[in-house]
Formats: C-alpha cells, structure tokens, sequence
C-alpha cells in the first residue's frame, strides 16, 4: 500500500482530522447510548461492549468517526476528479456506501466476494467455537488447579476468624511478587496495609491475568502470607453448566440502530455485537453473581474496592455485591490517567440510576475529579483523593541535562501503548524516524501486559538494527539514561515529565487520541508523520539548558495535578467508616430539604 502511494496518488494524512473528529462527537456518542440504555435496559446491554464504550475492547466509536472523517473528506472533495477511499473494516465500508448514497454521490463500491464472504462467516464460527471452549477449559483448569492448593469459597489465610472483611479486587501476575519476597500490589500502593493499621481486615480478590502461570502463582500467593480470595475457587460445574446453556448459538440478527450524526451506523454497531458472540468476555461477566453468591456462605463483606474504569466486569461485580452483600460500601478506584476521550469512564445522565454503579468513585486527583464530574458523573459519587499507585512521582530527582554540546548521539525512548494498532503505529514511526545510528540510540519499552509478539507482528518486522535495543528494565531506570520519551498514549509521559525529560507525542492517524496531556497546551509537543517526529525530537534537543529549567518547573506542576503525593486523606476515603459518614450526612440534609 505504501508503494502504491508513493508512486503518484496524493495521501491526506488523517490524524488531525480524526482527532478533531472524535472531539467534536465524543459528548454525542455518550448520550446516544445513554439512550439506548434507557431503551434497552438489562443486564445483556449494561455488561455490552457497546455499554461500557471502552477503547480497548470495542471500536464502535473509533468505526463511526472514521465513517464520519470519510464524509467530511466526501464533501470537502465533492468537486475533485476522483477520491479514493481503501477501507480495512467492512463494516466501515458499508456505513461510507450507506452515507453517499443517500447524500446523492456518484460512487463506486467494490465489495468483497462472496466466497471471502462465507469464508468470514466460517472464521467467525470456528472463532467462536474455539474461543468458548477454551474459556470453558481454562475455567475448569483454573477451579481444580485453586481446589487443590487449598483455595476454597472462604477466605485464604483469613486465620479461621469471623471478619467483616475489605475486599479489595486486584489484577495478579508475576510482577506482584518482588524478588526480595512478599506481595505488591501495582494498582493500589500501600492501601492494603494502610487500611489494616486502621484495624480494618482486608482480603485480596485476585484475578490472575491472562497468559500467566496460574498454579504459580497461586501457589505464591498462597506463600505470600496475605488473605485472598480466589474467584475461580468459588466456581462450580454447575454454574459453569447453566452459562454455558444460556449461550446464544447463533449470531445476533441485525438490526435497524438509531442514526448518528446524520450516518446510518447499524451495520457499525452489528460488528460490536457480533464480537461479543465471538468473544465470551462480556457473556462470562453473568458468572461473577455465580461466584459472590458462593462468597456469601462464608465470607462476610463491609466493603468492596476495586480499579475503576467503566468497564463490563466492574458492573457485574456492582450487581452482584449490591444483591449478595447489600451492607457492604462499593468503592472504586479511579487508578489510571484518563483524557476525555477514554469513554468507559463516563455517563450520560440518561444512565444514572440505571446502570450498576459503586457508592464512591476516588480519583487521582482533582483535575480527574472535575472531568468526571463535568461528563455524567454525579458528584455525589466522586471523592477527589490522590495517586495513590503512583506515589510522590513529583518528589523524584530529575534527569540531568544531557543537552551538553558534545552529546552527538540522542538517546530516544519508545514506550507502546496498550493498544495493538496504536502499538504498531508508533513501533514502525520510531524505526522510520531515527534509522540513523550515527544520530540516534533508540530503547524501545514494550507495554507490560501485552504480548511484544503480538505487536511485531502487526507491524511486519522481523527484527531490529544494531542501534535498537528493546528492554524491560523499570521506568525509572530507563529515564536516568534518557534524552527524551517517544510515546502515543501511556502513563510513562507523566513519569519522563516527573525526572525532568522532555516528551514528545506521536498522533496516531488510525486510532483516537488517549492521552491525558492533550488539555494541557505547551507540555507536549506532537506531530503524526515520521518526518516530523525526527525533526520535532531534534528542536526538542536544541532547548537551551535555562528554557528546559523553566520548562522542567511547569512540568512539574502538570505532574502534581494529574498525579498528587498519596495522603492520608486519601486512605480514609477508602474506610467503609468515612462513606458511612458521609452517608450520613447527605442522608440528614435530605431530612432537613423534606
């Protein structure tokens, strides 16, 4: 593809455009399926793809701006000799056809045969297939493996005594276990042991990720120490048996969706649902009221605290605590940087009250605070708390200058984001942009918890040049070698900012926008073509050490606001005492307003 433009057709570079795009319908697109939840409101839509609205797991609203960026390239081009359009989705492609058509275009849509047609429908059922089997194998893998370490539906290491226990849901893997021994917890910091000096009992619920050694870790989990819960442990054959049962065999039917925007986005929005058949993800989230309701024999809960993101798995968990464990406070833990355009995290107000919600949501801070308040969030709910997994990332030291005259090499550091296009976007730009060895060492930092393979592949390379190194060293220690960050989206460019190292921003062109410091003018600099992003680090580099001082000291205060110092107010905004209290209060202002 890259060939064929090279050989005369003019490209339009799509990333501004998208970005734009995507701003100017996110506000839309969250009160359009706030009203489809209103239309369509069960546990089937709120544990949906479509209703939760993460970027990670569904591309509904990526698919309708690029329906919506190739419309506004139709009309801008209305009077051009000839517009090419190549459209990867088909889904895509036939909600673009769907628009010129009724607009009037003269247009000519070549369509996929109908053999690749059936062949689409053939992978689609033996990934469907596939997939359910091996998710129905690896839960009955993953019960017995827990059974015969000991776990059961109780509380491990609980000491046999009758608690009311905390429980704290957390993400487990290898990472959670430092070399020196013990149990760390990456997504809270110090709660737990913080919570347990105020005499509160807490248990850990661990959902081992995927593609992890799960005797493993259990077993170290098990040596660690700590109380935990294993929601695996709590599953029955039974249960297992019913969810399997209630399965819908066939594909959805498509339906006739609502327009958006002025485009007709059925066949979009039939894609996402179509994933979900595929994909048992959102289907297994109608287990966990399964797996609570064998907590409740023998586990008593005044709290239930776990990572917020909007996502599916957390609304089950909201039902399924607030019908077994209705005593018990729902906290969430809003753990990660989020942008505006990170919907999951947002409601319309057609949804408050409908959707499965906790009590309290603490964020990181209180620029957090106030975006998700100001997008559907009922201030009610919010409590503005601090970074907690993060910790004092402004009390660091920074970086030295290494901006010395005599420095010839510049040494980049690539961090991917999470996101597989993303990821490979931003791999084959950097690669692109410093191919000079004499001029650039490049350190590329693959995302944790996602397969570098996977990664690779997308991108097409095989292997890396001499002056490229891929590393998994911690961030700190990868930023006292740095001269600057390469990134796209990812929590690392607030850690580069916080040791005093310059970011620069790659824009993607195939996907939206994620970062946080877009609504902060002045801290990144960002550019969305290869040529740019050399000549961008370059400038970058050429800041005299008294500019990037001053630089440093705002950098510093961007940090401070999106990532505050933890404090102990913090830790008591997670005690089920303090929602209480302030339970309390708004129950007696209520009193004195009737």
């Amino acid at each position: 593809m890259a060939r064929w433009l090279s050989s005369g057709p003019q490209q339009i570079i799509l990333s501004d455009l998208l970005q734009g795009t995507a701003q100017s319908l996110r506000t839309a697109y969250i009160e359009y399926i706030g009203k489809l939840g209103v239309e369509l409101d069960s546990p089937d839509w709120w544990f949906s793809s479509l209703s939760e609205k993460s970027p990670t797991m569904s591309k509904a609203f990526l698919h309708t701006c690029y329906a919506a960026v190739a419309a506004e390239l139709c009309r801008r081009g209305k009077d051009a000799e000839t517009l090419v359009l190549i459209v990867e989705n088909p889904e895509v492609r036939r909600a673009i056809a769907a628009y010129l058509q009724g607009s009037g275009a003269r247009f000519l849509e070549i369509r996929e045969t109908c053999a690749s047609r059936l062949a689409a429908v053939a992978r689609d059922w033996a990934e469907m297939l596939v997939r359910r089997a091996y998710w129905i194998v690896r839960q009955v893998v993953r019960m017995t493996i827990a059974r015969a370490l000991g776990f059961s539906t109780g509380v491990m290491n609980g000491a046999g005594e009758a608690r009311s226990w905390v429980l704290l849901h957390n993400w487990v893997d290898a990472e959670s276990f430092p070399a020196e021994g013990g149990y760390r917890d990456a997504y809270f910091g110090r709660l737990r042991e913080e919570l347990q000096k105020r005499g509160l009992p807490v248990a850990v619920v661990a959902t081992v990720l995927s593609r992890t050694p799960y005797r493993r870790i259990l077993a170290r989990l098990k040596l660690s120490g700590i109380p935990v819960l294993v929601p695996e442990a709590a599953f029955t054959l039974r249960a297992l048996l019913r969810w399997v049962w209630s399965l819908p065999l066939r594909p959805p039917r498509r339906r006739a969706w609502p327009r958006f925007h002025g485009l007709d986005v059925s066949d979009i929005l039939a894609g996402v649902e179509r994933m979900d058949w595929i994909n048992p993800r959102a289907a297994a989230v109608r287990m966990i009221p399964d797996i609570v309701s064998q907590w409740r024999r023998r586990v008593d809960a005044r709290a239930f605290i776990y990572t917020y993101e909007g996502q599916s798995w957390e609304r089950g968990y909201c039902q399924a605590m607030r019908e077994h464990f209705p005593q018990a406070g729902l906290i969430g833990y809003q753990h990660a940087t989020v942008s505006p355009m990170w919907l999951s995290h947002f409601l319309s107000p057609a949804e408050c009250g409908k959707v499965p919600f906790p009590d309290r949501v603490v964020t990181n801070g209180r620029h957090p605070y106030e975006l998700l308040r100001d997008n559907g969030i009922p201030e009610r709910a919010l409590a503005c708390g601090s970074a907690i997994r993060y910790g004092a990332l402004g009390a660091v030291s920074p970086a030295p200058d290494r901006n010395a005259s005599d420095r010839s090499v510049v040494c980049v550091l690539v961090t991917l984001p999470i996101l597989l296009a993303q990821a490979a976007e931003l791999l084959l730009a950097a690669l692109g942009a410093f191919a000079d060895p004499q001029a650039f060492h490049v350190t590329i930092k693959f995302h944790p918890r996602f397969p570098a393979a996977r990664v690779l592949r997308e991108a097409g390379v095989a292997s890396f040049p001499s002056h490229v190194s891929v590393v998994r060293e911690v961030m700190s220690d990868l930023l006292r070698k740095a001269d600057v960050l390469v990134y796209t989206y990812s929590a690392t460019a607030l850690e580069a900012l916080a040791h005093g190292v310059p970011v620069v921003h790659f824009a993607s062109g195939c996907d939206i926008d994620l970062d946080p410091l877009a609504s902060f003018n002045g801290i990144r600099v960002s550019t969305g073509t290869v040529e740019g992003l050399r000549e961008t680090v370059r400038v970058v580099m050429g800041v005299g050490a008294e500019e990037r001082a001053a630089r440093a000291r705002c950098w510093r205060e961007v940090v401070d606001l999106l990532l505050p110092p933890p404090d102990e107010k913090t830790i008591d905004l997670f005690t089920p005492d303090g929602l209480r209290g302030e339970r309390s209060e708004s129950e007696r202002a209520a009193e004195k307003v009737r």
